[in-house]
């Protein structure tokens, strides 16, 4: 039987995570991703929901993260009324994320257009509303690790954890004998919290990440150290410390290892607020998904243990509280979405932390291309916030040791768990192109014949 391929999002680079598998049958859609960068590009980009997507029989997406499930709501406004299938915990992770985005797009765009009225600009409209996002939620259906089911015909799923963050899956599709395999987005060995990512058996083709096909991360066991290091500089100066956080997964890592710092004594204690309604929830629904807990944090939980460190965090709800904090002085530490500084009240705290050059901005994430996060990374002078500049003073620093990504020799050690000759094709995704071209070469250095980094829009016949 015909099989397509069509990829229409992260490709050649880490966003906006779609494509869709078609037989002359029945189609699936994997993941539908929210494009990430320039406020005006992504919005254009977000807002094409592709026909193929629409005519879908069902769909599956990996995990939580806004750059595999963010425009979901967008694609269902638009017409789609199918399952949507994910493990327990990325569903539960998916509803509380969604709802967060979608609050923060009605806040920021009410927030820029009293901008745009004074000057007499256009007003601008969300992606999505609250609504739309309660709405998207009721087509959410759970699927648990290792359970096969048939969501169209001939066309079956089975989801095995990826170690990336809570409930990560990786997606086999199988299709009239022919076995594809979606790794999502595969974490990096040994990580706090979660588990490591599973081996997947016997794959045909396989769809990879290469979000670090080119880099290597430091090693674990110098992590702490670094993040010693780091923070009690930051604190002797009595810096206040922003870390612009992914809520789901990284702010929970880091809190776990800031946790065991101090119950070590190896760093002294300090106010820490997550700034962030969406943060706590996540940490709720983390606790009542211990099935995806590594043996450490299990260790932890049995012994009556707080992994997450409750009784240290402050965790700020309302608007008012938010607002408070520019009033605290140093040394502290706010924990705020997003990740990558394209909305939320990260974007608030950067304008009062950002020109005093005793703060520090801790970048813990990969930060994509023509996002503010990574405008800081590469060391701007002055950043724009909400469409006024702000000379960029503070202090930045990088810890990618707790990068919940696979590094290139993990991604390799996982090509080199299959054989070459039995892999009909490799196709590498969710990859700056020059992480994508990277890994491509070092996978074809294995043995892997056909190896190829698609274009947007790009199809492939499957044999």
């Amino acid at each position: 039987m015909s099989l397509k391929l069509t990829f229409f999002g992260a490709v050649r680079t880490v966003t906006g995570s779609k494509f869709v598998l078609c037989t002359r049958k029945a189609s699936i859609l994997t993941e539908f991703g929210m494009f990430q960068g320039h406020r005006k590009k992504a919005f254009e980009i977000n807002s094409r929901v592709p026909q193929a997507a629409l005519n879908a029989d069902a769909m599956v997406f990996s995990h939580a993260h806004i750059d595999h499930s963010g425009n979901i709501p967008r694609l269902v406004a638009a017409g789609y009324a199918r399952p949507i299938y994910a493990t327990p915990a990325t569903v539960d992770l998916t509803k509380i994320l969604l709802l967060d985005s979608a609050e923060i797009q009605e806040r920021d765009v009410e927030y820029v257009n009293k901008k745009h009225a004074k000057r007499g600009e256009p007003a601008v409209e969300p992606l999505y509303t609250i609504q739309e996002a309660e709405e998207a939620a009721k087509h959410f259906r759970k699927l648990p690790y290792h359970e096969r089911r048939e969501l169209a015909r001939r066309l079956s799923v089975t989801l095995y954890d990826a170690g990336h963050i809570l409930g990560s899956a990786q997606v086999l599709h199988e299709i009239d004998g022919r076995r594809i395999l979606f790794t999502g987005d595969l974490g990096q060995p040994d990580l706090p919290v979660v588990r490591d990512p599973e081996r997947v058996p016997d794959p045909d083709v396989i769809i990879s990440e290469s979000t670090y096909g080119g880099r290597m991360h430091p090693p674990l066991e110098e992590g702490k150290e670094h993040l010693q290091k780091i923070l009690q500089e930051a604190y002797d100066r009595s810096a206040k410390m922003l870390v612009p956080a992914f809520s789901v997964g990284r702010t929970q890592a880091l809190v776990f290892v800031m946790h065991q710092l101090m119950d070590e004594g190896r760093l002294p204690q300090m106010p820490i607020w997550i700034d962030s309604p969406l943060s706590l929830e996540a940490t709720q629904v983390f606790r009542k998904h211990p099935e995806c807990f590594d043996a450490e944090t299990r260790e932890y939980l049995e012994q009556d243990k707080d992994p997450f460190g409750f009784f240290r965090l402050r965790y700020v709800k309302t608007v008012e509280e938010s607002k408070a904090l520019n009033a605290v002085k140093g040394p502290c530490m706010i924990i705020a979405a997003s990740g990558m500084c394209e909305g939320g009240r990260v974007v608030h705290h950067l304008k009062n932390i950002v020109p005093d050059e005793k703060n520090l901005v801790l970048i813990t994430g990969f930060q994509a291309q023509g996002t503010l996060g990574r405008r800081i990374v590469e060391g701007a002078k002055v950043v724009r916030l909400y469409g006024e500049e702000y000379p960029l003073n503070c202090q930045v620093q990088v810890l990618n040791e707790y990068s919940a990504h696979a590094d290139k020799n993990d991604l390799l050690d996982f090509f080199r768990g299959y054989n070459p000759k039995k892999v009909r094709e490799v196709f590498l995704v969710h990859g700056d192109e020059d992480q994508s071209k990277a890994l491509a070469e070092a996978v074809s250095e294995l043995g892997y014949e056909n190896v190829q980094i698609p274009e947007v829009g790009e199809t492939f016949d499957i044999r």
